[in-house]
């Protein structure tokens, strides 16, 4: 029987990874959209709460497209149909029940 090694997210201990590297970039996800969606949620006025937290996970999701637009080139949002899904291959990802 063969052992494996598992890591558990901090932020979401429902996760597990199989590489420590893709659970701590799991961790930084969530904290970014945490912090995106307070952020949101003080500046805008008039959205709920599961649209602060939507938009906020779609900005930690897609940062790396997001910055790319913002350094000059903004056609860069829109040259994927699908969303630019950030770093986590759900192949790698291990969901525990509670």
């Amino acid at each position: 029987m063969a052992v494996v090694t598992l890591f558990m997210s901090d932020r979401d201990p429902k996760k597990t990874f199989t590489d420590k590297r893709e659970a701590d970039n799991y961790d930084k996800m969530l904290e970014l959209a945490e912090n995106v969606s307070l952020w949101m949620e003080k500046s805008i006025k008039g959205l709920n709460e599961e649209q602060i937290e939507s938009i906020g996970m779609l900005i930690a999701e897609n940062k790396d497209a997001l910055a790319k637009a913002i350094k000059g080139r903004p056609e860069s949002l829109l040259e994927s149909d699908e969303p630019a899904s950030e770093g986590l291959d759900d192949k790698k990802v291990t969901k525990i029940s509670s």
